[in-house]
């Protein structure tokens, strides 16, 4: 990645990086004014046929519970801020909630993980997450035998939002899983270990499946765009979000039959289709029938959080610090460096989490508290240079999201591709800290 042009003092730049996260939290403390601008007419994605305005008061991604997660970690170290995260998980509830679907980034998850963050910086909510878990344990329990009972009459996972870390079990299963070890109540942290079980048990059933034509992660349903069938391998949408969880659920001791078998399964997959090019190795975004026919990967595309070598390489390390492979680890740093030094303006081009330069340095924020003395700390330097370049006071938010879908640039305030987003990857890098809420386990980074 090219240096930057601008290359302050460490200190300096952090504090750079407080006082522009002040500022959005500033911007975002009045629920019913971030939800004014952001819900505006012409604020909206025009996806073909169907224009979609950014703004849900139920999302994760740019709604209320988004907002809320920036304001549960910032209150951890000033309790005064902890008005702003209620506020926000109160215009959450008020705008009622949906029973249907269920995903870690839409409904009553996305609420439930906001007012578990803010329960884990501040206390409280305890009534709210206990109503909220029995919804969601009881509906994920279904889901998690439902996925199992498809694999075994020998039916391919179909569409990623049965697995996926945005709309499927992976997401929930984090969700799970930070309840699990971190509820307040004893019977919560039963209730969502024993879901919990049921989810790494039908992800483990399908990374060992067998006896399919095609990879048992073929996505054949859902498909936009133009995408063909394929296999996915980003962390947002791919095998890399169940090897996430996988991993990070071994790590705390919560494992299930053959999942040990499942993470080598899929790391056999990943390292099947891995490359190498003059950057570094590499796996694809995704492989379809036609690179399985030729054995040929397609070429390196954009490296963020969601898709390529960058989010895959998080995943492969959490599997490698899992299973204690020394050798996936260092393929995992090696794929990070590669993927930063082909990282440009041109194919990443805004600041936020999901494909722009905050993702990017959460990931490097997070590799560099995992292993010390890999030279990380500079990156991350010069990526939240990158990050703060993006800001604009004149933007409601302090950021606004560019997208060829977009007839003009977007006012998004929330997590995903957001302003709170941005603002939580600043703040993790001003206070050379870990989160205090693990805030970016909802991008299985941790």
């Amino acid at each position: 990645m090219p240096s930057p042009a601008l290359t302050p003092t460490d200190q300096t730049q952090r504090r750079a990086a407080a006082g522009i996260v002040a500022e959005i939290a500033d911007r975002l403390a009045e629920p019913d004014r971030v939800a004014g601008i952001a819900g505006a007419p012409g604020n909206l994605m025009r996806y073909p046929g169907d224009p979609q305005p950014v703004w849900d008061p139920l999302s994760l991604s740019d709604g209320h519970p988004g907002v809320a997660l920036l304001f549960a970690e910032l209150a951890a170290q000033a309790p005064e801020l902890r008005g702003r995260a209620h506020a926000h998980l109160s215009a959450a509830l008020a705008g009622g909630l949906r029973l249907l679907p269920q995903s870690l980034f839409n409904g009553m998850v996305a609420l439930a993980l906001a007012g578990h963050n803010a329960a884990t910086a501040s206390g409280g909510y305890a009534t709210m997450l206990e109503g909220l878990d029995r919804h969601i344990i009881d509906q994920v329990r279904q889901r998690a035998r439902a996925d199992r009972e498809r694999l075994c009459a020998g039916a391919p996972v179909g569409a990623w939002s049965r697995y996926d870390v945005l709309g499927g079990t992976a997401g929930i299963g984090r969700y799970l899983l930070a309840r699990h070890e971190s509820a307040a109540e004893p019977a919560a942290r039963q209730a969502a270990g024993l879901a919990l079980t049921d989810v790494l048990e039908s992800l483990v059933a399908t990374a060992t499946a067998g006896g399919t034509r095609r990879p048992v992660w073929w996505i054949t349903e859902g498909l936009d765009h133009g995408l063909a069938e394929h296999v996915n391998f980003g962390l947002a949408h791919g095998v890399c979000g169940p090897l996430a969880l996988l991993s990070i659920a071994w790590r705390a001791g919560v494992q299930v039959e053959r999942q040990d078998e499942a993470i080598e399964r899929i790391m056999a997959l990943l390292s099947r289709w891995r490359t190498t090019d003059e950057h570094g190795p590499r796996w694809p975004h995704l492989i379809s029938a036609a690179h399985i026919e030729s054995g040929e990967p397609p070429e390196r595309g954009r490296d963020s959080w969601c898709y390529g070598a960058a989010g895959a390489a998080r995943a492969v390390y959490l599997a490698g610090a899992a299973l204690d492979r020394a050798a996936w680890r260092a393929d995992a740093h090696a794929a990070l460096r590669g993927a930063l030094s082909a990282a440009s303006d041109e194919l990443i081009r805004d600041s936020a989490l999901c494909h722009g330069w905050a993702g990017l340095l959460q990931i490097v924020l997070r590799m560099a508290h995992d292993s010390p003395g890999q030279g990380y700390d500079a990156v991350a330097d010069d990526l939240a240079v990158r990050v703060m370049d993006g800001y604009d006071p004149q933007a409601p938010f302090g950021f606004r999201y560019r997208h060829s879908l977009a007839a003009r640039d977007l006012d998004r305030p929330g997590f995903l591709e957001g302003a709170a987003g941005i603002a939580l990857a600043l703040h993790s890098y001003a206070v050379e800290d870990t989160p205090t809420t693990s805030w970016d386990g909802a991008l299985l980074l941790s």
